[in-house]
């Protein structure tokens, strides 16, 4: 039997040439781990930023969902003109609030608690900030001033206000036989951030045209805090008091009103 021998240096040395080629140096592998950590902090606090909103975004608008068909509900039961409605004119703003809550509201609502008077911590008396942070308000009855609230069961507290509230134009004066029925709500309750455009929105009956057409204004159904029609998306987010702007007076008020204008969406003004 003829042939040539299998040479086992020559064998080993093309082993050991084919395994260099192959694998990857210590600092190949170092340098890759550092480009993909340079990438990952690069990307993680926008996807970290997108997230939040999602989740934010959902319980907005599923808070919001549930207050506006315990009002449809109620009209079927009390007419379908809330103008008609009965809402006590005297008495101080907290015996309004509660009168419309526990008559047009909690029959229709999922309740887990609900603050009446007792302005009790954490979920019947919640501090929170305008968008900047700043101009500290309570939310829940503090004192006869304030309206009343509740424990909705997806954990979101809504308070409830109802009364003149501010007057319709600048250096009108309060007349609190105006029934406006402002509410304002915290999506994740004392948890959070607290602050007006991050966790804290705000709605009322009729939107704009409530308090600027008192009680005559079509309020038969919630809409975002001082939402007015006319006015473009961009309006919304500008420095006019209760902006979704952080350098607004008040700002933050009018944030719903900004994402309900963009489709339910964020849009690309929104001052996260």
């Amino acid at each position: 039997m003829t042939g040539t021998k299998p040479n086992i240096l020559q064998s080993k040395k093309w082993r050991a040439k084919s395994s260099s080629k192959a694998a990857f140096t210590l600092a190949e592998v170092l340098i890759t781990l550092g480009i993909i950590g340079i990438v990952a902090a690069m990307t993680l606090p926008t996807l970290i930023v997108n997230h939040r909103k999602q989740v934010a975004l959902t319980k907005i608008k599923h808070t919001y969902n549930i207050l506006s068909n315990a009002l449809e509900r109620a009209k079927v039961d009390y007419d379908t003109e809330v103008n008609s409605w009965y809402i006590p004119t005297s008495g101080s703003q907290l015996e309004k609030s509660m009168f419309f809550v526990e008559t047009y509201m909690l029959p229709y609502l999922q309740v887990l608690h609900y603050c009446k008077d007792e302005p009790t911590e954490p979920y019947c008396l919640i501090w929170y900030g305008d968008l900047n942070g700043a101009g500290k308000q309570t939310l829940g009855p503090r004192n006869s001033n304030f309206g009343t609230a509740f424990v909705l069961n997806n954990g979101a507290v809504v308070e409830v206000t109802v009364g003149a509230l501010s007057a319709a134009n600048e250096g009108d004066s309060l007349d609190e036989t105006i029934s406006r029925v402002k509410i304002t709500f915290d999506i994740d309750g004392p948890q959070g951030y607290n602050k007006k455009g991050y966790d804290v929105f705000m709605i009322e009956l009729g939107g704009a045209e409530g308090p600027n057409k008192k009680n005559n204004a079509d309020r038969n159904k919630f809409l975002p805090y001082i939402y007015d029609t006319s006015k473009d998306c961009d309006y919304y987010v500008s420095k006019v008091n209760h902006g979704c702007n952080k350098d607004a007076t008040y700002g933050g008020s009018m944030c719903l009103a900004y994402i309900v204008c963009n489709g339910w969406d964020f849009g690309d003004k929104y001052p996260w």
